[in-house]
């Protein structure tokens, strides 16, 4: 049966691209590279269906049936992966769009923040030279006081609580291994595997530019579960 001309350019292409993943047999994957494209155009909405199966795939795309037949079922297949893309676009402009408005709230805070202390700069500059050695010589003498504390405890190797509302905690040196000669020595001597931890994983985030700066900001890294 020859088909209309619209139905035939659509067929002649074979460059449909495929989603990636292990979720289609092979069999499938030949299927879309031969006729992923017109498959595509009747499911848009592009091509009209001329027969009887081509009616019943549009359906079965559109969610009207369940899909049945082998381009009905690859089809299903690649709307879910499209979907799935879909999602995890969303998710991250959601993000973005947060992220601006964040920036766009905080630089309005500043704007007025700025206007009101512009009304009482001069009076806060005063009292800024005013306090300035005094603030100084305060921080100085706290730092040095810290540094004493901090000296006393390692000399005595232990912990010191409830001392003047201060709690000062005592830690040994930290153990660390050379995780490249472990993993050699794994090899030789498995059984030290038994003994091997592995931590949650986690996410860290760069974010590009929201406020026309150009500067990049990093958030800090976030355990899963």
């Amino acid at each position: 049966m020859l088909h209309p001309d619209d139905h035939a350019a659509y067929l002649a292409k074979h460059d449909f691209i495929l989603p990636p993943g292990d979720d289609f047999t092979d069999a499938e994957r030949d299927l879309l590279r031969k006729y992923g494209r017109w498959m595509d155009a009747i499911a848009s909405g592009v091509l009209q269906p001329t027969t009887v199966s081509q009616e019943q795939f549009l359906l079965a795309a559109r969610g009207e049936r369940d899909p049945q037949s082998d381009f009905e079922k690859s089809w299903a297949k690649v709307m879910q992966w499209r979907a799935l893309g879909e999602g995890v676009v969303r998710t991250f402009v959601a993000l973005r769009d947060a992220r601006k408005h964040a920036a766009k709230v905080e630089t309005e805070y500043l704007a007025a923040r700025a206007e009101v202390l512009a009304v009482v700069r001069e009076q806060l500059d005063a009292v800024d030279a005013a306090f300035a050695e005094q603030i100084q010589n305060a921080t100085n003498g706290a730092t040095t006081a810290e540094q004493a504390v901090r000296d006393l405890v390692l000399k005595l190797g232990r912990s010191m609580t409830r001392l003047a509302g201060i709690h000062a905690t005592y830690n040994a040196g930290r153990v660390t291994w050379d995780n490249e000669k472990m993993a050699n020595f794994a090899e030789r001597f498995p059984e030290v595997l038994e003994y091997r931890k592995v931590g949650k994983p986690s996410v860290a985030l760069r974010f590009g530019d929201v406020s026309g700066t150009g500067t990049v900001s990093e958030a800090g890294e976030v355990k899963a579960g």
